[in-house]
C-alpha cells in the first residue's frame, strides 16, 4: 500500500487514484442522472446532446460532438432519435450550404426546462459533502485538469467557460 500526504492508503499512484475517484464519482452521478432523465423519456446520450445544443446553439454535428465530448456514432444516433421525437431539427447552414446544422425545437427547450427542475436537486445532492468553498476550489482544479486535456484551442474556451446560453439570457431560468 502506498501512503500519500492526503492521509489515505491505497495501492495506486496518486494520479491513478485520482483518476479512479473521478471515474467512480461520475459513474455514480451519471447513473442517478440517467434514472432522472429516463422519467422524461430520454437516454443519457440524448440528454447530453440536448443540453449541448441549448448551451451552444445551432451547430454542426462535428462541433456538437467536440463540445459535448460525445462519440460521433452515438451522437448521430441520439440526434436522429431527437429529430424523430421533434426535439431537434436538422437544416442546411445559413452560412455554408455544404454544412448541415442541428438546433433545439421549442419542444426540446420545454423538455429541458422540465428536466432541469429534477436535475438541480440531484446535482446539489452530489455536491452535498463539500462546502461552498470546497466546491469553488474543486471547480478550479477540474477546469485546470480538463483544460490540459483539450488540445484544440478553438474548443477549449467554449468547453471550459460554462456561460449562460445566448438564447436564454433573458429567460428567468437560464442556468442548466
Amino acid at each position: 500500500m502506498r501512503t500519500h500526504d492526503i492521509g489515505e492508503e491505497h495501492a495506486l499512484p496518486l494520479p491513478s487514484y485520482l483518476s479512479y475517484l473521478l471515474y467512480q464519482t461520475e459513474q455514480h452521478r451519471r447513473a442517478l442522472a440517467a434514472d432522472c432523465i429516463a422519467k422524461h423519456g430520454l437516454t443519457f446520450p440524448k440528454w447530453v446532446a440536448l443540453v449541448a445544443l441549448r448551451r451552444f446553439g445551432e451547430c454542426s454535428m462535428t462541433r456538437l460532438a467536440k463540445l459535448s465530448a460525445s462519440d460521433r456514432t452515438t451522437l448521430t444516433r441520439s440526434v436522429d432519435g431527437l429529430i424523430r421525437d421533434g426535439l431537434v431539427e436538422r437544416k442546411t447552414s445559413p452560412t455554408d450550404r455544404r454544412i448541415v446544422v442541428v438546433s433545439l425545437t421549442q419542444a426540446g427547450e420545454e423538455l429541458l426546462t422540465r428536466i432541469r427542475a429534477d436535475i438541480r436537486p440531484l446535482n446539489e445532492e452530489v455536491c452535498s459533502e463539500l462546502t461552498a468553498e470546497e466546491q469553488v476550489v474543486m471547480t478550479g482544479y477540474l477546469k485546470k485538469m480538463l483544460g490540459g486535456l483539450i488540445e484544440e484551442p478553438e474548443w477549449k474556451q467554449d468547453v471550459l467557460a460554462f456561460n449562460t446560453p445566448a438564447e436564454a439570457l433573458t429567460a428567468p431560468s437560464s442556468s442548466l
